[in-house]
C-alpha cells in the first residue's frame, strides 16, 4: 500500500495522483507530492524536445562512432579500440551516451542507433588492419530480431574482418530469452567473433554467470580500477578476478585508467590491457578517416 499527500492549494489532485505514481514506481509507501505534478510535466516536455533531438539527428545522419583506445600493458601499443556511440545537435555540441540515450530508448530510437553503431563500427575495421573493434551490446539488443538479423547480415558481409571483432555484453537483470542470448553468443564465436564482459566486478555480474557468458575477456569495472591506488578493498577484489581470469584463461582489461600510476599498478597486477584517459582521448572522432 502505498500513499500520497500535499498542503498545496493548487492542484492537489494532480499532485496527489503524481505522488502515487512516483511512489509505485520507487517503491515506497509515503511520499511528499506538493508541485510534482508541475515537475512531471517539465519533465516531459524536456524527454520530447531529447526525442526531436535524436530523431533530427538519425535524420542527418549526425548519430557518431567514437573510438577509444586499448592498450597492451606490456608493449603499450594500441591493439583495439572501442566503438563508443555520441550524437551531434543542431547546436554542433557532440553529447554523451547519458544525454539521450536512455530517453532514447523510452521512444523506440534506441535500435535505430544500434545500428547505425553496428553500421560505423564494422566499416572502420574494414579500413584498418590488424586493430580490433569492440561494439557495446545490451541483453535486450540481443533480444531484437532486427538487430540479430544486422549483426549477421554484417557478420557475412565482413566475414574476414570477424577474428577483429569483439561484442561487448552488459549483463542486466532484465535477461527475458537466456537461450536466444546463449545461442547468438555460439554462433558469433563460431565465426571467431571475441565476447567480452563489460563492467565485471559490479552490479549483477558474478562467477557463476560469467561461465554461462563463456566470455573470451574481462573489462573489469571502472569503479574498481579508478581509486585502486588508494582504495584497499577495491585492490582486493580485482585481485580476485584476476585469479579466476588467469585460471580460466581469460584476457583482461582495466577500464578507467587515469593516471600514470593507475597504469603501473595495473600492469604489475598482470591485467593485460588498459583503458582510460591517461592513454588515448576519450573521444577521437574515427581517427582513420582524418
Amino acid at each position: 500500500m502505498v500513499c500520497s499527500y500535499t498542503y498545496g492549494v493548487f492542484k492537489i489532485f494532480e499532485d496527489a495522483k503524481s505522488g502515487i505514481d512516483h511512489a509505485i514506481a520507487t517503491k515506497e509507501s509515503i511520499i511528499y507530492a506538493d508541485g510534482l505534478s508541475d515537475i512531471e510535466y517539465h519533465n516531459a516536455l524536456k524527454n520530447i524536445e531529447t526525442l526531436y533531438m535524436i530523431k533530427t539527428a538519425i535524420e542527418r545522419q549526425n548519430i557518431l562512432s567514437y573510438f577509444q583506445p586499448i592498450v597492451n600493458n606490456q608493449t603499450q601499443q594500441i591493439e583495439k579500440y572501442e566503438s563508443l556511440v555520441r550524437l551531434l545537435n543542431e547546436e554542433g555540441d557532440v553529447l554523451a551516451p547519458h544525454a539521450f540515450l536512455d530517453i532514447a530508448k523510452k521512444g523506440r530510437y534506441s535500435t535505430k542507433i544500434t545500428k547505425i553503431v553496428l553500421e560505423n563500427s564494422f566499416n572502420v575495421l574494414e579500413k584498418i588492419p590488424k586493430v580490433a573493434i569492440s561494439i557495446n551490446l545490451s541483453m535486450q539488443d540481443i533480444e531484437q530480431e532486427s538487430i540479430l538479423e544486422t549483426i549477421y547480415t554484417l557478420l557475412q558481409r565482413y566475414k574476414k574482418h570477424a577474428p577483429r571483432l569483439i561484442f561487448e555484453l552488459l549483463e542486466s537483470e532484465n535477461m527475458k530469452d537466456v537461450l536466444q542470448i546463449k545461442q547468438f553468443i555460439h554462433e558469433v564465436k563460431a565465426q571467431g567473433v571475441k565476447i567480452a564482459i563489460d563492467d565485471f566486478g559490479t552490479g549483477y555480474s558474478n562467477f557463476e554467470r560469467l561461465l554461462f557468458f563463456e566470455p573470451d575477456i574481462l573489462k573489469i569495472d571502472g569503479s574498481l580500477i579508478r581509486n585502486i591506488h588508494t582504495n584497499r578493498v577495491n585492490q582486493h577484489i580485482v585481485e580476485t578476478i584476476m585469479l579466476f581470469a588467469k585460471k580460466q584463461k581469460l584476457t583482461t582489461v582495466a577500464e578507467f585508467v587515469e593516471n600514470e600510476i593507475i597504469f603501473k599498478m595495473v600492469k604489475d597486477m598482470g591485467i593485460d590491457y588498459s583503458q582510460g584517459i591517461f592513454l588515448g582521448n576519450l573521444s577521437v572522432y574515427n581517427p582513420f578517416y582524418m
